[in-house]
């Protein structure tokens, strides 16, 4: 942190208490190891990929808001004392919801109970739709897309949000889970996922998740895909996996000095084989 005696002065100065000043340059230093280098050096778009992959891993809405405050008053200050022209102007806090944020954030035990539950009534479908949100953090419509083709791969390309294509990374334990869906699995659709009358689409994920999360005693609204990716970056994060391999397993954007350190897929699949449930 390029001015972080000037900046803890200015603040001093200000009258701010020990505990803003403490989480003011905690949340600028974690903002710096993010885009790996000085804040001074950095731009709206980069503030705002680091707001996306905040909000990728379930942080809260409060506490993302206080992290982009510290931004900004740092920013305010390099530009007012520094020369610097940094544009902040768009840079706006996000929405709170009345509804309690944390109350519908799902948990690695709420994952296991239902996936037991699944297991109880030999759906060998369902626990391995479970196990794909769960291990591989992709969306519906990313699983959905997966074809017989591609399941002796460990890597498939599918198209994601925004109409862009990246790798949805298999591992060993989906892989085995695949083997015993393959035993039972209705034969009449080059997808992987089928029904008696061929693929089957998001309506039938979505009502899975809620048969299984109610007989499991789960917060119904807890119970939908992206409550699984959240959960998986959260266990990434919580595993001290960096930021560039995070961001690489959820499909996004990487910054220009990110694209430098980013992992192979033997070092990913590594990483996911990890993750117990």
């Amino acid at each position: 942190m390029k001015y972080e005696k000037e900046f803890t002065e200015d603040l001093n100065e200000n009258n701010r208490a020990k505990n803003t000043v403490d989480s003011y340059l905690s949340d600028i230093k974690i903002f710096e190891t993010y885009v790996r280098c000085g804040i001074d050096n950095k731009n709206t778009k980069d503030i705002k990929s680091y707001i996306s992959y905040l909000e990728a891993i379930s942080t809260s809405p409060s506490t993302i808001n206080r992290k982009i405050a510290s931004i900004k008053s740092y920013i305010t200050f390099i530009n007012q004392n520094y020369k610097a022209e940094i544009d902040i102007s768009k840079l706006k806090q996000i929405k709170i919801c009345t509804q309690d944020f944390l109350d519908d954030t799902i948990t690695i035990a709420e994952v296991q109970r239902i996936i037991k539950y699944a297991e109880k009534e030999n759906d060998i479908r369902a626990v391995l739709i479970l196990k794909l949100l769960m291990l591989t953090g992709g969306r519906v419509s990313e699983i959905l897309q997966l074809k017989m083709k591609d399941v002796t791969k460990d890597s498939v390309m599918v198209k994601g949000k925004g109409s862009k294509y990246r790798q949805l990374l298999i591992s060993k334990k989906l892989t085995k889970e695949i083997q015993n869906y393959m035993k039972v699995r209705n034969d009449n659709s080059d997808f992987l996922l089928t029904g008696q009358r061929g693929a089957i689409n998001r309506q039938t994920i979505h009502n899975i998740l809620k048969k299984y999360a109610g007989k499991a005693r789960v917060k119904l609204s807890k119970a939908h895909a992206h409550a699984f990716r959240h959960l998986y970056s959260r266990i990434l994060v919580e595993s001290n996996v960096s930021y560039t391999a995070i961001q690489q397993l959820l499909g996004h954007s990487l910054t220009v000095t990110m694209i430098y350190t980013q992992l192979d897929k033997k070092e990913l699949l590594k990483i996911i084989n990890n993750i117990d449930i």
